[in-house]
């Protein structure tokens, strides 16, 4: 009985098919090249955008969407510029519904740690309200993880956020 090499094979000895002998010239070339990481403030811009049109394509809602204006003044600091700049901002497009702000503190605390923040969610959960609008997304949380933590979550509300200053800048 005489030995047939695999198909692809030089000779008997070699056990290599053409897709092994492929895939480790793919490895080779790709470990001397470092991986671009894509620039997460364009990426986490994508994700809210994602969001916010699932929100707003959702079937049934015909009505204007009813949003909340939410704010985080400087301590001691008053809260209605930034109302007046984000109900400028909605008009024409949503109803703003609720306006919540809470205290920038010295130290940034989590977003699940302010009471504010957590009444916007209840009002989200709950259905009183279709969406968050902020200044910037440094307002929710400057930290990736967190805000990207806070996006998905309003995401499975099909709620949405909207921010005057986009995440790319």
């Amino acid at each position: 009985m005489t030995h047939v090499p695999p198909l692809g094979a030089t000779s008997t000895g070699d056990a290599l098919d053409w897709m092994d002998r492929d895939n480790e010239v793919a490895r080779w070339l790709n470990q001397a090249q470092g991986r671009v990481q894509p620039d997460p403030r364009l990426r986490l811009l994508q994700l809210r955008k994602n969001f916010m049109r699932a929100a707003v394509e959702h079937p049934g809602r015909a009505r204007t969407l009813r949003v909340i204006a939410y704010a985080q003044p400087q301590p001691n600091g008053d809260p209605s510029p930034d109302y007046a700049r984000l109900r400028s901002y909605a008009e024409g497009t949503w109803q703003v519904k609720y306006e919540i702000h809470d205290e920038a503190p010295d130290d940034a605390r989590p977003p699940q740690q302010r009471n504010g923040w957590l009444m916007a969610r209840r009002l989200l959960h709950e259905g009183f309200a279709d969406g968050v609008i902020a200044i910037s997304r440094d307002v929710i949380s400057p930290d990736d993880a967190l805000y990207e933590r806070e996006l998905r979550w309003i995401g499975d509300q099909f709620s949405f956020v909207d921010l005057i200053i986009p995440e790319s800048r």
